[in-house]
């Protein structure tokens, strides 16, 4: 039976080894490409790493199209949106948590119920009212649309704040504290790992919005990061550049990878079972 055991553990092994390989070398084979001269990407084997190591190919990117700004517009909507998520969804939770009030249950579970509809069925409206508004063409008409889809959010951070302790927060009622201070001094310092889990989720959400950006962004310069991946592939596929779209592709996934391992940690904590808040 120990022998058993072991058999199936190594095979566990072995094939989770197998599926991480198959997952990363598309991403090595991008870091390797990124660094490679240009000339040199279709004329050799793959390698793991270039013999030449060599950044041309991130000057040449930035040379021929507006690289910078893709990557700092992506990170404005991405943190504004995150930014916009967490102010609706985190009191919202917190008021289905720990307030009593009547339709509370039966408005949480319609919100819930968004998760179940189709985002695409409400573009056609939505791109018209971005347009009556002036927003075509503009960050805020990727932004403000993006930041009312928050089901997800406010169902996993309710689960977090009804895990705390009730005595908490009735002591601090005995000390004459309202809701708000009770969220904000007692809740939120007590379930960080679902706050850095939330804000991490919500943060790659926005940094990867594609349709919605492709619909509604015009200008090169206010593209984002996502539709400039596209726009130079289209651009410079003719021309063979491979070098220099892999360098774009690699300074596309750097800021969303950083932020995955800042709070990796605190992830683990609230996806283990068990976790989301203290006590």
């Amino acid at each position: 039976m120990a022998r058993q055991r072991r058999f199936s553990g190594l095979a566990i092994h072995i094939v989770l080894a197998l599926a991480t390989g198959l997952t990363l070398f598309p991403m090595l084979w991008m870091l390797t490409t990124a660094f490679t001269p240009n000339e040199q990407v279709l004329s050799r084997a793959i390698r793991f790493w270039p013999e030449e190591p060599t950044l041309d190919n991130f000057r040449t990117a930035f040379a021929r199209h507006p690289v910078g700004l893709w990557l700092w517009n992506a990170l404005v909507v991405s943190v504004l949106v995150t930014a916009g998520k967490l102010a609706i969804s985190v009191p919202a939770a917190f008021a289905f948590a720990r307030m009593e009030f009547r339709g509370r249950d039966t408005l949480f579970w319609i919100i819930v119920a968004t998760l179940t509809f189709p985002s695409i069925i409400g573009i056609v409206p939505t791109f018209i009212a971005v347009v009556k508004l002036g927003w075509y063409d503009t960050l805020t008409g990727v932004i403000v649309p993006s930041i009312p889809f928050i089901g997800f959010y406010v169902f996993y951070l309710r689960q977090s704040f009804r895990a705390l302790p009730a005595d908490m927060f009735e002591a601090a009622r005995l000390d004459k504290a309202g809701m708000f201070k009770q969220m904000w001094r007692i809740a939120l310092p007590n379930v960080k790992p679902a706050l850095a889990a939330v804000t991490v989720l919500s943060f790659l959400g926005a940094w990867n919005i594609y349709f919605w950006s492709l619909l509604i962004l015009e200008s090169p310069e206010r593209k984002t990061i996502t539709i400039g991946i596209k726009v130079f592939s289209d651009v410079e596929a003719s021309n063979q550049q491979w070098g220099p779209l892999m360098a774009v592709a690699l300074l596309g996934i750097l800021p969303v990878v950083a932020l995955f391992f800042a709070a990796q940690r605190t992830m683990l904590e609230a996806f283990a079972p068990g976790a989301g808040g203290k006590g």
